[in-house]
């Protein structure tokens, strides 16, 4: 019984050190030969190089535009002694890993020994980065203009207000036939 259980903890440390990376395939497909795969291509040779050249040793880019804009994070380990050369390199075999691994996906997730890699295409919309319709753009310009009035009024008012101010100050200071 022991041999077994000693036999069971050998195989999992043995398959967790042999194991590179590991791949999340979360969805979307792209097709081959497409807009979207050239940008794919054009990210995994830009972004294993602005990891490593970046002082964070991390990067976040968009490459094309929508409905072939993809967008890509990468992140090296810095707990684990990763050098520059070795973070581009891990880098670099994250995207072939998650080709291999999720061909033709469109949101891969790559936990691989010194580094991550994030891939994701842009939804048409962004609920953090503007908005998705006429109505919500009408509404966010009603509210700056709603802002603007308010503004303009309160600029009216206190003029309004050092005008009366004023001319209560010459009245007041103006000598009466009394004196």
């Amino acid at each position: 019984m022991q041999h077994s259980a000693l036999f069971l903890v050998v195989l999992a440390v043995s398959s967790l050190a042999t194991t590179e990376a590991v791949t999340d395939c979360m969805g979307g497909v792209y097709t081959a030969n497409s807009t979207y795969e050239a940008n794919l291509r054009r990210m995994a040779a830009i972004l294993p190089i602005e990891t490593a050249s970046s002082a964070s040793l991390q990067a976040f880019r968009g490459v094309g535009y929508w409905p072939n804009r993809l967008r890509a994070f990468s992140l090296c380990h810095r707990y684990q002694g990763v050098s520059s050369s070795s973070c581009a390199a891990c880098v670099a075999d994250a995207f072939r890993e998650a080709e291999r691994e999720c061909p033709y996906g469109k949101k891969v997730l790559v936990f691989a020994r010194n580094c991550t890699l994030s891939l994701a295409d842009f939804p048409r919309s962004i609920p953090f980065f503007g908005p998705t319709s006429w109505l919500e753009l009408l509404g966010a310009g009603l509210v700056f203009q709603a802002i603007g009035f308010g503004w303009l009024f309160f600029l009216l008012l206190q003029e309004w207000r050092d005008k009366r101010r004023a001319s209560m100050m010459r009245s007041s200071s103006i000598p009466s036939g009394d004196q």
